[in-house]
């Protein structure tokens, strides 16, 4: 699985957490460890000024992070759908309701 991100894995805490951060943490407490590939680049600017994020508007029709591609290639956009996702598919093994 590889969650695209923009700059990496944000861990701001307070009241307004980075979505990309939010993602990871939440597929982490799901037990899983994605490949996290940084995008960089700003979703409301245009395709040819964000070249690094092809992958993510093939996957997902378009420019914003996080975007989680699972192993079998479906594409899920968003932090809370990706949270949401990683919580009704804990990995094997993973515990119940676990967080990091």
């Amino acid at each position: 699985m590889k969650l695209y991100v923009c700059w990496g894995e944000w861990r701001a805490a307070g009241p307004r957490k980075h979505p990309c951060g939010q993602a990871v943490q939440a597929l982490r407490d799901a037990g899983y460890d994605p490949e996290v590939v940084k995008t960089y680049g700003f979703g409301p600017l245009p395709a040819f000024l964000t070249p690094h994020r092809a992958p993510v508007r093939e996957l997902t029709g378009q420019n914003w992070v996080p975007a989680l591609e699972l192993d079998d290639g479906t594409g899920i956009a968003g932090s809370q759908a990706i949270a949401a996702w990683a919580q009704a598919h804990p990995a094997a093994g993973a515990a119940p309701g676990a967080e990091g």
